[in-house]
């Protein structure tokens, strides 16, 4: 797996999995040469941003359900993404909720702090 932080690919699945112009396995194939830290981060923005209590979020949980469901090991990528010192210092400073509707701009975010 990699550990790529090439924000086109990240905003790619972050898109294809928000707006289903993706599959699971072509969203496996963007996860895997993805950095942990952004699985986990784009995993858990659609899911903060998308509750199960909110019947337009159905599609896109279906989605990201069958990405985590279909491949555990991008399950094992996102909990190593979960505890990386970026993914803390993400949490300690913002909340996903702050991004809604600007998933580009959490990306940005992201792979700046994991370059810098």
């Amino acid at each position: 797996m990699g550990t790529s932080t090439d924000r086109n690919q990240a905003l790619r699945l972050l898109r294809g999995l928000d707006e289903g112009g993706i599959d699971a396995a072509g969203a496996r194939i963007l996860a895997e040469d993805l950095d942990p830290v952004l699985v986990y981060v784009i995993v858990r923005y659609l899911r903060e941003n998308y509750p199960a209590s909110d019947p337009a979020a159905s599609p896109v949980l279906e989605r990201v359900v069958g990405l985590t469901s279909a491949y555990p090991a991008i399950v094992a990528k996102s909990s190593e993404g979960e505890q990386d010192p970026v993914s803390e210092w993400f949490a300690s400073e913002y909340s996903f909720r702050d991004f809604r509707g600007r998933g580009s701009e959490l990306i940005e975010l992201i792979v700046d702090k994991l370059e810098s």
